[in-house]
């Protein structure tokens, strides 16, 4: 019984020992699996991917054709006269923003579509269309002005081609504008001559109304049709005198009345 005892407990240490050295024997194989590589490659290699991502993003925030686009982009910012200072601050934050966590390539993209927009917004076109709507809007209250540029969108989220319907827009309603300043100035135009007309009859009728009354002879609503004499013309001269004296009253008439 205790030799059998014994030759089964050996008999367990060579079995744990076999395993043990199966276990170590295998660590190499273990460490040459495709699968376990490749964990630590790849993340090593996404580091340098993000390194080589700065690096490239870098090189376009510092090259030329960003800088001019900028420069361009916000003294465009200065001469519009759509967006107030605070919403071109606010324009320059979020523009600040999304560059700071965009990728190169999404940086890149970026700058191609600010590019294409400064293409459209400095054509004579929009050049002319920004000049006039800034007079155009000169002259309006604040509360109009505000009511009327109040779903103006983000210059940011507009692509070119939106931009350049936004220019016609203008463009047409420039045209309108101007249509209906035509049309008010033929109006002034229309009644200052209308005025002037009746004031040149009214005149007339004056001036005919004046010669007829000096021409006419001198008549009274009170004493019936227009007479041709003086008052009294034909009246009789009567040759007595009325007279008075300390002894009363006396009528007198000459003899050579008779």
């Amino acid at each position: 019984m205790t030799f059998a005892r014994g030759r089964r407990s050996a008999a367990r240490r060579r079995s744990g020992w076999l395993t043990l050295v199966a276990g170590i024997a295998a660590l190499p194989m273990l460490a040459a699996d495709p699968a376990r590589q490749a964990a630590k490659p790849e993340a090593d290699g996404h580091g340098a991917a993000d390194a080589g991502d700065q690096e490239r993003k870098s090189h376009l925030l510092a090259s030329d054709r960003w800088r001019r686009a900028m420069f361009e982009f916000n003294a465009w910012l200065d001469a519009q006269p759509v967006y107030s200072p605070t919403q071109v601050a606010a324009i320059r934050r979020e523009l600040t923003g999304r560059v700071a966590t965009m990728s190169s390539f999404e940086l890149e993209y970026l700058l191609e579509t600010i590019s294409a927009k400064l293409q459209v917004l400095e054509t004579p076109a929009a050049r002319d269309a920004r000049g006039w709507l800034g007079r155009y809007l000169a002259v309006m209250s604040d509360a109009k002005r505000a009511e009327v540029l109040r779903d103006v969108p983000n210059v940011l989220d507009m692509s070119a081609a939106e931009l350049e319907a936004a220019v016609e827009r203008i463009e047409t309603k420039q045209a309108e504008v101007a249509r209906r300043h035509d049309e008010t100035l033929a109006a002034r135009r229309d009644f200052a001559g209308f005025q002037q007309r009746v004031g040149h009859e009214d005149a007339e009728a004056r001036a005919g109304l004046a010669a007829g009354r000096d021409a006419a002879p001198a008549f009274s609503p009170y004493r019936g049709p227009a007479a041709r004499s003086a008052p009294f013309a034909g009246a009789y001269e009567s040759p007595a005198v009325v007279g008075a004296s300390p002894w009363g009253s006396f009528l007198a008439v000459p003899s050579a009345a008779f």
